[in-house]
């Protein structure tokens, strides 16, 4: 990819990639309003940003875990915030890693395992997580036999399908789901002034420019060693031009309900496909 396409593809970024997401949530105010959207119940206070992006490790050969924001309330509640974008069948077991870093993170030394505060993960994904047709997944331990019995470990976790059509969810967090995707939003949210404004400033961030162009340029060799592995590994016979992964997301959005057009204008502006790879993986979708 040349230069000019870096560029291209700076400039086409939005709130799913997870380096622009990153940055524009390092306003506290903006990140309080969106917490405030996800959790309304939350007498939510002032809202600190502990550090975007950071690595959290329990021990020097741990495995890191990278939060895209990690923020704390004045209560003490800790909230991980994350972009996900590809479905790589792997949430649950990364909700519990992450769920355990942020309660390592928590507790002083010496501090009374009941003085824990509450901890929160929350993901923003382009794709179903569970497959079951929901807009919002909660998930929360419970007691097998006695589902109604309170077993407050402080341990929330929350998953939003922004594919979703279904529009469940409140009308504030649905503006913003559709911001998100791309749809047409009530432009007279403040909110969502505050977000336009917010992705603009980090657009022309000189410093954050390069960050982006130097870590694509990296992530990209990584992805390309991996297509090749793949390619070299594939069964005689299999169609080498076709990504099972994306053509299971299609089916995702066409399943969701989503027209062809819907579906196409989502895969070329949220996952910059080209305009020729939309139509082939939708029409592969519908063959099968």
């Amino acid at each position: 990819m040349a230069q000019t396409d870096l560029e291209k593809r700076w400039e086409r970024a939005g709130l799913t990639d997870d380096f622009i997401f990153s940055k524009v949530f390092l306003d506290p105010v903006i990140t309080k309003e969106m917490i405030h959207r996800v959790l309304p119940e939350l007498p939510l206070g002032k809202v600190t940003i502990l550090n975007s992006q950071q690595e959290l490790t329990s021990t020097h050969d741990a495995k890191g875990g990278r939060f895209d924001i990690y923020a704390e309330d004045e209560e003490g509640n800790r909230y991980d915030v994350e972009m996900q974008v590809v479905n790589h069948q792997n949430l649950p077991q990364r909700t519990r890693f992450y769920q355990s870093s942020l309660a390592n993170d928590a507790f002083e030394r010496g501090q009374n395992y009941s003085q824990a505060d509450n901890a929160y993960v929350i993901f923003f994904c382009c794709f179903d997580s569970f497959g079951l047709g929901e807009q919002r997944y909660e998930i929360k331990r419970r007691v097998s036999k006695y589902p109604d019995y309170p077993y407050r470990d402080g341990e929330t976790t929350l998953f939003f399908d922004i594919t979703n059509l279904r529009q469940t969810v409140g009308p504030k967090l649905q503006n913003f789901l559709d911001l998100i995707a791309g749809r047409k939003v009530d432009e007279a949210d403040d909110f969502i002034v505050q977000l336009r404004q917010r992705i603009a400033h980090v657009k022309q961030d000189r410093k954050w420019r390069k960050e982006y162009m130097q870590r694509t340029l990296y992530e990209m060799d990584i992805e390309n060693d991996r297509r090749r592995a793949i390619l070299e590994g594939r069964k005689e016979g299999r169609d080498e031009g076709v990504d099972e992964e994306r053509l299971a997301l299609v089916r995702d959005l066409i399943d969701s309900g989503q027209t062809k057009e819907q579906v196409e204008n989502f895969l070329v502006n949220i996952r910059k496909f080209s305009p020729q790879q939309a139509q082939k993986y939708y029409q592969l979708a519908i063959k099968k």
